[in-house]
């Protein structure tokens, strides 16, 4: 229910409480002033009539007295006038009868021959030397109920009618003072949501909801401010991020082009070689065509080596899709073999053929890292493994709280182990154990945020001296 309709219908409760009490109030005392004028009218005619009949009864006798009370009963419609012998006990009890012979009013009730009941008021009537008897004026009861069902009925209309208007006014007042500020409100808060800071309210008035309105109006203002500095800051961020994921690249590179020289230099001297013996003209004709298909196969060999590196090294935007991790793997290993050799360790790739949603080139740098890490923390004729899995993983709590169907890369190495105070600093940018020369720091740093820009994450379990396993989670892309 709307605050406008709650507030009317507390309105018309509370207005409908105070009108019934009052009502109620009003309908009892109506009818105890009814009851009170009744008795002392009936009193006072009783009174009157009771002397009228008593002067006519001495001046013309007991049968003209008679005949003038049953005038009175025929000229009041609504009223009984009675005349009660004092020697008639069965309408009356003794009680009453004695009053009356003192001289004063009787009051009581009874019923009139139909069994209808009567308030009666019965005044003496006396002759020149004795009380004869008494005049009464009977009313029905029905008079008085009537009257009372009619002032009920009154009141209730009067009520209903004030309930009414009432309700109109609150509704109207409530739909103009409350329920459009308010929906405005509402409005304008639904826009925030939106991201809409546009089109400020108008508040009228100087109550509280036009308080709100201005400072509603005054945060859209601030959030817009801080909008536009969290755009820039965002950016400056997003350009710093690629700055350093580039230079953890060409890092790696430079780490690279040491055993890619080794594998440039032979197959740049077999094509020195055979293209000395063609220019020296000791070849035939096919001699040189053999030597020819040999510079041909060296130079397409140097070229897939050069271009392996330069798509490694080269720099650009993220383009997420499914890809299958472990081709992926595999080119990574065959573009780190000449690192891997002259270390004298082997990389290992295996696993399921599952597909990840990932930006390839991103993901191999993050895959380059972690076997380069290895590689590096490896013994002498070690192994290498690169495992591809699919799991259903518990993610981070910053990542939701229910499991996700994940595609897992292990990359484990069985070589010197982290220690257990460095664990949990090895994604901290610039630290490293490695000797100076060696390593920035920046390589596990670099690769955790790109997982991480990938709705991902990185775990990592080593044993000091004796093995050492990053696991990469990442979404796995629907078939």
């Amino acid at each position: 229910m709307k605050i406008v309709q709650k507030l009317t219908l507390l309105f018309i409760i509370g207005i409908s409480l105070v009108l019934a009490a009052n009502a109620y109030l009003r309908v009892n005392r109506e009818v105890a002033l009814f009851e009170t004028d009744r008795v002392q009218n009936q009193s006072l005619l009783a009174s009157g009539s009771a002397a009228a009949v008593s002067s006519i009864w001495r001046t013309d006798g007991r049968e003209r007295a008679l005949a003038l009370i049953g005038q009175l009963d025929q000229r009041a419609p609504k009223l009984q006038i009675k005349w009660l012998s004092l020697e008639d006990r069965s309408f009356v009890d003794a009680g009453t009868i004695e009053r009356l012979r003192s001289g004063s009013i009787a009051s009581f009730e009874g019923t009139d021959a139909r069994g209808a009941k009567l308030r009666c008021n019965y005044a003496p009537v006396s002759s020149a030397s004795m009380i004869e008897g008494a005049i009464g004026i009977c009313e029905p009861f029905s008079v008085q109920d009537a009257y009372v069902h009619r002032t009920i009925a009154e009141t209730g209309v009067t009520m209903l009618t004030l309930v009414a208007v009432c309700s109109v006014i609150a509704a109207l007042l409530g739909v103009w003072l409350v329920g459009r500020p308010i929906g405005a409100l509402a409005n304008k808060a639904r826009r925030i949501g939106e991201g809409d800071f546009s089109r400020p309210l108008v508040p009228r008035g100087h109550d509280e909801i036009a308080m709100l309105s201005n400072e509603m109006n005054a945060m859209c203002e601030r959030l817009v401010a801080a909008a536009e500095k969290v755009a820039a800051e965002t950016k400056s961020r997003i350009a710093a991020i690629e700055q350093l994921r580039h230079a953890d690249r060409l890092v790696t590179v430079g780490k690279l082009a040491s055993g890619l020289a080794h594998e440039l230099g032979t197959p740049l001297n077999v094509v020195e070689a055979r293209a000395e013996m063609i220019a020296s003209g000791e070849t035939d004709a096919e001699e040189t065509k053999s030597y020819a298909r040999v510079i041909t196969e060296a130079t397409e060999r140097m070229t897939k080596i050069v271009r392996h590196l330069l798509d490694f090294a080269r720099r650009g935007n993220p383009q997420t899709g499914p890809h299958e991790m472990l081709s992926l793997a595999q080119r990574v290993a065959a573009l780190l073999a000449p690192l891997a050799g002259k270390k004298q360790v082997i990389v290992h790739v295996e696993g399921s053929r599952a597909r990840a949603l990932v930006d390839p080139d991103q993901m191999q740098q993050v895959l380059a890292n972690l076997v380069v890490n290895a590689i590096h923390a490896s013994n002498p004729n070690g192994k290498i493994d690169v495992i591809i899995s699919e799991e259903n993983a518990q993610p981070p709590a910053d990542l939701g709280d229910s499991e996700m169907d994940c595609v897992r890369l292990r990359v484990r190495d069985h070589g010197v182990g982290i220690a257990p105070d460095d664990l949990a600093r090895v994604f901290e940018p610039f630290f490293t154990t490695k000797e100076v020369g060696e390593g920035t720091g920046l390589g596990l740093a670099v690769a955790y945020g790109i997982v991480r820009d990938h709705g991902g994450w990185i775990e990592v379990v080593s044993e000091r001296g004796s093995t050492t396993e990053f696991s990469v989670y990442l979404k796995r892309a629907l078939d």
